[in-house]
């Protein structure tokens, strides 16, 4: 099974990050996906960790797969949209 990591923060300072957070966060529920999910608002520790396997980006919500960025909630829902994130979730083959 994939080591999924959704990073993520409880003081979002934007409706749509908030938003954002709640509607992968569902994506992965509605797969049964057991995902860790980082606060990065207690845990600033694990921002360089992000940053470092995004790329660079700080946008928030960010969904990582095994070490790697999958995207934030738009790259996630578009994957979702056309049938590509259960592979990248490690669900099918």
């Amino acid at each position: 099974m994939a080591n999924v990591v959704l990073y993520t923060s409880s003081i979002a300072f934007s409706s749509k990050t908030r938003s954002n957070t709640n509607s992968l966060k569902y994506i992965l529920q509605s797969k049964g996906v057991q995902y860790d999910e980082v606060d990065l608002s207690v845990d600033s520790q694990k921002m360089e960790d992000m940053v470092k396997a995004s790329g660079g980006s700080k946008v928030l919500p960010q969904l990582h797969v095994d070490g790697k960025l999958v995207g934030g909630y738009d790259d996630v829902q578009e994957m979702e949209d056309v049938g590509e994130l259960s592979k990248a979730l490690g669900l099918a083959s």
